[in-house]
Formats: C-alpha cells, sequence, structure tokens
C-alpha cells in the first residue's frame, strides 16, 4: 500500500513540476507558396533595369501598407525612398525575396512593415511573428551589419480589432527585441490612427484595413522626422 502511495505522490509531484512551456515559440513553416508573389518582384527588377536606385538610399520592405503608399517617395522627399513593399506578403516572403529586393540595393537603411503572419488561414501567434522578424533581421545584418532598422508597430485597424491584444503583445516582443541593438529602431503608428481609444475609422478605405490619404498624411508625419535622422 505505501508503494502505491509513494507512486502516486512521485506521478503528482511531476505533473506539478513540469516545466511551462506555453510562451515559447513554437517553429512552424508556412503553409502556402513563399515564391507566390514572383510576378510583382519581377516588375520591380523590370524598374531596376530601367534604371537602378541609387546605393545608400531607404528601402521599404513588407506587405501592402507599403505597397499602397504610392506617393511615399513625394511624401518623404528629399529622402532617397526605394519601396519594395508587395501586397499580402509576409515575413517568410518577405525573407525569402530579400536578397532580390531588399540587399542587393546596399541601403543605408530598411524600413519593415509586415502584419498579415497573423491573419492567415493559420494565425501565427505574437512569439512566431517575433521570431520571424528576428530571422530577416539576421539574414540583413549578415550582408549588412551597419544598415539602420526600423520597424513599423502592426497598426491599428477596424477589421482586425478582435485581434488588437496578440497585436500589441506581438508589437511589445518586437520592440523588446529592437532595444538590444543601437542600429535598431522602433516606429511606433498608433498615437495617430486612434480616436478615443479605438482605430480611427476616417482614415481607412472601405475594407477598413488599408489606409486612404489621410492616413498616409498621418503616417507621413510620424516617418518624416524620425527617418530624416538617418541622413
Amino acid at each position: 500500500m505505501k508503494k502505491i502511495f509513494l507512486l502516486i505522490s512521485v506521478v503528482w509531484l511531476s505533473a506539478c513540476h513540469k516545466p511551462n512551456t506555453a510562451n515559447l515559440s513554437e517553429p512552424w513553416q508556412p503553409d502556402y507558396d513563399v515564391r507566390r508573389s514572383e510576378a510583382s518582384i519581377v516588375v520591380f527588377e523590370q524598374k531596376d533595369d530601367e534604371k537602378m536606385p541609387a546605393p545608400g538610399g531607404i528601402v521599404f520592405t513588407g506587405s501592402s501598407s507599403f505597397t499602397k503608399w504610392q506617393n511615399v517617395a513625394e511624401d518623404l522627399a528629399p529622402l532617397p525612398i526605394i519601396n519594395r513593399g508587395f501586397g499580402g506578403s509576409t515575413f517568410p516572403e518577405v525573407i525569402y525575396y530579400a536578397p532580390r529586393n531588399v540587399l542587393k540595393y546596399k541601403p543605408k537603411t530598411i524600413v519593415t512593415y509586415c502584419e498579415n503572419d497573423m491573419f492567415g488561414k493559420k494565425p501565427k501567434t505574437p512569439e512566431q511573428v517575433r521570431d520571424e522578424y528576428v530571422t530577416f533581421v539576421k539574414l540583413v545584418r549578415a550582408k549588412l551589419p551597419d544598415v539602420q532598422l526600423y520597424f513599423v508597430s502592426l497598426k491599428p485597424s477596424p477589421s482586425r480589432w478582435a485581434r488588437k491584444d496578440d497585436v500589441i503583445k506581438a508589437n511589445q516582443l518586437i520592440q523588446d527585441y529592437i532595444k538590444k541593438d543601437r542600429k535598431h529602431h522602433y516606429i511606433d503608428v498608433w498615437p495617430v490612427m486612434l480616436k478615443n481609444g479605438r482605430p480611427d475609422g476616417s482614415i481607412f478605405v472601405g475594407d477598413s484595413l488599408h489606409m486612404n490619404d489621410e492616413g498616409y498624411r498621418r503616417w507621413t508625419a510620424v516617418f518624416k522626422p524620425i527617418l530624416e535622422k538617418t541622413l
């Protein structure tokens, strides 16, 4: 009887003291073809064939919030902006195309915005999003050790507000990572996109996800004084 009691006690103690791994990020593989935006990358390459941007510029990479910022070069002039955002992209795609879409320009500065990893068919956790960004940064640093990096906070959108807690957590995790590198910076767009504590619907188009001209005017007001420091 004593042996049975001791066995039960050991099992119970083992269960109680099992390491908590809930906060650890689980590795994952994309459930889509990371080459699905090849056509967009080819268009960029065709533009480069016509006129290659000068080295030492500011490359924008990431998803549709950059893609749809059609006037970014004019809005942020005279900053040498090279906008290479491609719509719908995720971090695995940004990483995959980085040699052709970021690194080849030999930029002085790289600005990244990418939020779609958290909203696909298999949404990624904040930790997984942070880890993917870390992978991107390590790839960049291996080739461009002195480049200035800027991460733009995942924005508050009406259509994705139900996931705001996860978005806030991902932003915080990435911000914590950024603090370790003096050549790495965080651009917070939340203050200019909220009204009464919620996304300001007046700066979004009909899909409640992408911004209108007023939204980009506000982004310009945030980005320009920060990026001017890189000149």
